[in-house]
């Protein structure tokens, strides 16, 4: 049987309005899809109408009329903002480079995933400012910084596609945010990273809403968190550490109504690697 696993992300680092263009930044985390290829049945079994439409587009622009069996597995929270379709795509995507022999073209992934929804940055093997939405813009920063964090994931679904076409508000201005978070990717400074996180979420407040923002705030400050960061059309927030004892010795005294709560990490690019069983996004 082929497979092939990716990964979904912990929301966006940074997300707003650089130079004119709605852009996003955001770091793969130890959350995970699995993408199985079972034998060629007569029906299309796919995940669901994103991952279907996007199998069909890609195969379409092969030249290839089969009809496939895709069956996925995931540990990621739907319509929560930890790009869980893009996570399916990848892993679909994967699964059929290696079904069929093909190599991996970013630009392919790029024009087929955005025709089914706006992307988040993961699909890069390194952080990488996107427009998540036409793709005509895209800037590599550097590697993934590891850091820690405790979730904060709400009960209220969002359908990215939905709120993408629906929300008028614009997003905040992020040109000095670029600044610092280039700064920071270079340097592998998690706090200054957690300093742009938190001020994307906060500049973007008037586009989604968190009623629980203030609690998270005060359990950073008391926790000694560098930093929140959070989803720009999802239901979490998290706070960052830069030390994995002292997120796990802080997540024990993590309780707030009504929020699931629970550790995650992001992944270095050398874990990329191992963590998708050494199929690797060049």
């Amino acid at each position: 049987m082929i497979s092939a696993l990716s990964y979904g992300s912990l929301g966006e680092v940074l997300q707003g309005k650089f130079m004119g263009i709605d852009v996003l930044c955001s770091f793969p985390v130890n959350l995970y899809t699995k993408a199985y290829l079972n034998k060629v049945n007569r029906k299309n079994n796919y995940v669901n109408f994103k991952t279907n439409s996007f199998v069909k587009k890609v195969l379409e622009g092969w030249g290839i009329d089969e009809r496939i069996n895709i069956k996925i597995n995931s540990s990621i929270p739907r319509g929560k903002g930890f790009a869980s379709s893009t996570s399916d795509i990848l892993a679909a995507y994967m699964l059929l480079l290696k079904k069929y022999n093909r190599n991996f073209n970013i630009d392919e992934l790029i024009k087929c995933s955005l025709e089914v929804e706006p992307t988040d940055s993961i699909i890069f093997n390194r952080a990488t400012l996107f427009d998540y939405k036409s793709g005509e813009f895209k800037e590599e920063l550097g590697d993934y910084i590891k850091f820690y964090a405790i979730c904060f994931e709400g009960k209220r679904q969002i359908d990215t596609v939905k709120f993408n076409k629906e929300i008028t508000e614009p997003l905040a201005c992020v040109d000095d945010l670029v600044k610092e978070l280039k700064d920071a990717i270079l340097t592998s400074s998690i706090e200054k990273l957690a300093y742009v996180s938190s001020e994307s979420i906060i500049r973007n407040t008037n586009r989604i809403h968190y009623s629980y923002l203030p609690d998270i705030l005060k359990n950073q400050r008391e926790f000694g968190g560098l930093g929140i960061i959070g989803a720009h059309s999802g239901n979490f927030l998290a706070i960052i550490f830069d030390d994995k004892e002292k997120r796990d010795f802080y997540l024990n005294k993590s309780k707030i109504p009504r929020l699931r709560v629970y550790p995650v990490e992001t992944l270095r690019k050398d874990e990329l690697y191992e963590g998708i069983n050494g199929i690797c996004i060049k």
